[in-house]
C-alpha cells in the first residue's frame, strides 16, 4: 500500500485525508482515502469510503460508509471551484 501520491496539479494525496466535492453540488460527499493503487494506463487511484452524504436541499445527513474510487488527478479544487476540497477539519458532527 502506497501511503501518498502526488497528482499532476502538485496535490499530496495521502492515505487517511479527508476529501469533500464542491460545494455548489446538490449531494457533498465527505470521502475519506483508504488506499492509493496504480493501475497502469489509467493512472493512481484512491480507494476512498464515504463517510458523510449532505444533502443541501434537505439539509439531511447520512454516513453511507459506500467506497469509490477516484483518480487521483481528480482530488484537485479547479480556478472555477469544481472538483473536490481537502478538508480541514473533521466535517462529521460532534455528538
Amino acid at each position: 500500500m502506497t501511503k501518498t501520491l502526488t497528482n499532476r496539479h502538485g496535490d499530496e494525496i495521502a492515505v487517511g485525508q479527508l476529501w469533500t466535492d464542491d460545494p455548489r453540488r446538490t449531494t457533498v460527499r465527505t470521502l475519506r482515502i483508504d488506499d492509493l493503487v496504480r493501475e497502469g494506463n489509467l493512472g493512481s487511484r484512491a480507494v476512498c469510503t464515504v463517510i458523510r452524504s449532505h444533502d443541501t436541499d434537505t439539509g439531511q445527513t447520512t454516513e453511507p460508509g459506500r467506497v469509490v474510487s477516484i483518480n487521483i488527478d481528480s482530488l484537485h479544487t479547479t480556478a472555477g471551484g469544481r472538483g473536490y476540497r481537502l478538508a480541514v477539519d473533521d466535517p462529521r458532527p460532534s455528538h
